[in-house]
């Protein structure tokens, strides 16, 4: 495949084979940092981090320890915002630029 020349004259094109590579090694190091891989396709992955938050054990333990302070509630609470999983989106265009976005 003939590499094409872009408009600014300084990036070309990367074939299909380069640009998947890109994304593989990209992923792998995602995975190395504990990110595991949701879905993938040819040039774009999505990626997660972190566990779901388990709101029916954080309710049931709640209603037993709310006489406390509102007990196991802040806990809960400071979960449900900071906790959960992440995503991001890994993407590498036609100039192999990989770009990497929350999703």
């Amino acid at each position: 495949m003939e590499r094409q020349k872009y408009k600014s004259g300084e990036r070309t094109e990367r074939s299909t084979t380069e640009r998947k590579e890109l994304l593989g090694r990209h992923i792998s190091s995602m995975v190395a940092q504990g990110y595991r891989v949701e879905s993938q396709s040819d040039f774009q992955a999505v990626m997660v981090k972190g566990k779901d938050v388990n709101h029916l054990l954080h309710f049931l333990i709640s209603c037993v320890t709310w006489w406390v302070l509102g007990g196991w509630l802040w806990v809960w609470l400071i979960l449900w915002i900071t906790g959960g999983e992440k995503r991001s989106m890994v993407t590498v265009d036609a100039f192999g630029i990989v770009n990497v976005s929350k999703v």
